[in-house]
């Protein structure tokens, strides 16, 4: 046995902080999907940590638990869940191996038969970690703890003051989701749509700022839908616009919003505050009012398009990228096109192209006809490729131009950091400096298809890691 595998307590020594015992649980984190997932791992490990003698340790290490938070908006994701599942009890038999999240919620009986796994936590448990925790580490047989949402649940998550690997902070100011969209199954995996309060936003923002991040991304299921829930209402334009009083210093971005909740207003802010981020990903899904319609999407193709255009018309130099759906059922050639006519001719800086996946219990998943995976693989290509193409030509416009980015982390280049530009590039940087270090970068070529900036002000002297 190795020395560190002797150096682990046993599972049975799990000591609530406070305690005489000096032992420390050592558990390992793995995140899939979305923004939300990776905010949501690190209120896990602030709960954890608030109440346990716990030791975080990457997840190829030894570890008591590993614990997965799952995604599920893909069969691919489920996939993945489940070989990393597997791995982690092949490597280390002895240790005790959790899935939570959106997998574990909408399909525990799936997991729970998979013997490699320790325990299922659904999203609407996985916060009480006071009461899974020392069950998982107490006993042998598996634990099964996914109870279905309240019809009126409070949104509820602990403050955290740093991300873990991250020089920009993930806030979590919204969950759940009302819409139901015919291919989805958030709406089941997270609840119903809740807001958290304009007080423990700012209570979060405070505590990430005084950490030292200069900039950080408000992340919903359905971010357009915030403050519909709260008494009295607050829309996410007036949140935004206090935010930007109460933190003048911090640099906000949003995660994404759907075509329909781009208003003039909310343009306005871009217009008038330099510090939101020119940058919208928009959860746009198809082109095709048809296929919207079959998707039951609230917004037509023609919103889609003017929406587009007013984002534009605010700052021409605005990235805009969009999620978007090929082969939902019943997708015809001329469908398809409007979708591929709508990426040419409107201004997206990026698009991530998902391949339609039919998740068990959807009315999608019924719809006929399937769009045979030939037929999808070729449509992804088209607009991958358009996709390239457009993103090549957004990125050749600002070669020559100053552009303030957040240095990220090593940029796979020896002696270069990665940055992410306030319109939402990639560009490689020259020099060793502190994730999270904001700062002025002049674009200055493009090499092996990476553009290349020169640092000409450091903005946060002394902040960052």
């Amino acid at each position: 046995m190795s020395e560190e595998l002797q150096k682990l307590i046993p599972l049975s020594e799990l000591a609530p902080k406070g305690s005489s015992s000096s032992a420390a649980v050592k558990v390992a984190f793995w995140t899939l999907g979305c923004r939300l997932n990776q905010y949501d791992t690190e209120g896990l490990k602030t709960a954890m940590n608030s109440r346990f003698l716990m030791e975080v340790v990457p997840w190829k290490e030894k570890a008591h638990v590993y614990v997965l938070n799952s995604c599920t908006v893909t069969h691919k994701a489920d996939q993945e869940c489940r070989r990393l599942a597997r791995q982690a009890k092949r490597r280390h038999p002895e240790s005790k191996v959790v899935v939570a999240g959106c997998y574990a919620q909408t399909q525990p009986e799936a997991l729970s038969n998979i013997s490699e796994i320790d325990a299922v936590i659904g999203n609407a448990n996985k916060d009480d970690v006071e009461q899974w925790l020392p069950q998982v580490l107490g006993q042998d047989h598996p634990l099964l703890a996914v109870d279905d949402f309240q019809v009126h649940p409070v949104f509820d998550s602990p403050v955290i003051d740093s991300f873990t690997g991250r020089s920009r902070a993930f806030v979590k100011i919204q969950d759940g989701c009302n819409l139901r969209c015919t291919y989805c199954l958030i709406w089941q995996a997270r609840g119903p749509g809740r807001s958290r309060t304009q007080e423990d936003i700012f209570l979060q923002l405070q505590a990430l700022v005084d950490n030292g991040y200069s900039e950080t991304i408000l992340a919903g299921i359905h971010l357009g839908g915030y403050g519909r829930d709260l008494s009295p209402r607050l829309p996410l334009v007036d949140l935004l616009r206090n935010i930007l009083q109460r933190f003048p210093q911090l640099r906000i971005r949003l995660s994404s919003i759907h075509p329909n909740e781009v208003s003039e207003e909310l343009l306005d802010l871009y217009r008038q505050h330099e510090n939101m981020r020119p940058h919208l990903h928009i959860s746009l899904q198809s082109g095709s009012s048809t296929v919207l319609k079959r998707m039951k999407r609230p917004y037509g193709s023609d919103r889609a398009w003017e929406a587009l255009k007013q984002v534009s018309a605010a700052n021409p130099e605005f990235g805009i990228g969009a999620d978007i759906i090929v082969g939902f059922p019943g997708e015809t050639d001329e469908e398809f096109e409007e979708t591929r006519r709508m990426v040419e001719d409107l201004p997206f800086s990026y698009l991530h192209v998902f391949r339609f996946s039919p998740r068990p219990g959807t009315p999608a998943a019924e719809m006929k006809p399937q769009i045979s995976p030939q037929v999808i693989t070729h449509r992804s290509e088209v607009l991958r490729q358009l996709a390239a193409r457009k993103k090549e030509e957004f990125e050749k416009k600002f070669i020559g131009s100053v552009r303030e980015v957040v240095i990220e982390a090593d940029g796979g280049r020896d002696g270069f950091k990665n940055a992410t530009t306030d319109n939402y590039l990639s560009v490689l940087v020259e020099g060793d400096f502190p994730a999270g270090t904001l700062a002025q970068v002049e674009i200055t070529c493009v090499s092996e298809g990476s553009l290349i900036g020169k640092i000409k002000q450091i903005l946060n002297e002394n902040q960052g890691e």
